[in-house]
């Protein structure tokens, strides 16, 4: 292990993955505190132990956090694999920064910007977090091939 982490494109990689885990934990909150919040349970037993009758309809917050969470699981768990080949394939340690940072910033960005409803900043840095992902599998894909 020791071996592994002196690489440092790969030490990067694991820092930028832990705190976009740390992020997905934030946002996984946002969405327990907009229920408890707006007591907007997800379950019946949820409410019984409130000693509530269960809500009909959406609440806008929870949805909107879940959304973004939703959007995080549908982004960073790809990243995990790209990225962890990539830092394995022996890149630059600029442009690993280019990638792994980047990639980071815009996913935290994104979440905030998701959550604040702020258009169309939310989906600019998508995109850019995007663009970031895309070509760091092709530049896998060209240092594998």
């Amino acid at each position: 292990m020791e071996t592994l982490l002196s690489n440092p494109a790969l030490r990067l990689f694991g820092v930028t993955y832990l705190i976009l885990v740390l992020k997905m934990v934030a946002v996984g909150y946002a969405t327990s505190f907009y229920r408890i919040r707006d007591k907007h349970f997800a379950t019946p037993e949820d409410y019984r132990l409130q000693g509530l009758m269960p809500k009909t309809g959406v609440n806008e917050d929870v949805e909107r956090a879940r959304r973004a969470h939703q959007n995080d699981l549908e982004n960073i768990v790809p990243y995990f694999g790209a990225g962890l080949l990539y830092a394995l394939s022996n890149p630059s340690l600029g442009m690993a920064r280019l990638y792994f940072i980047g990639f980071t910033v815009a996913r935290i960005l994104h979440s905030v910007f998701y959550l604040l409803q702020l258009q169309p900043w939310r989906t600019i840095v998508w995109s850019i977090g995007h663009a970031l992902l895309l070509f760091m599998v092709l530049s896998t894909l060209l240092a594998l091939v």
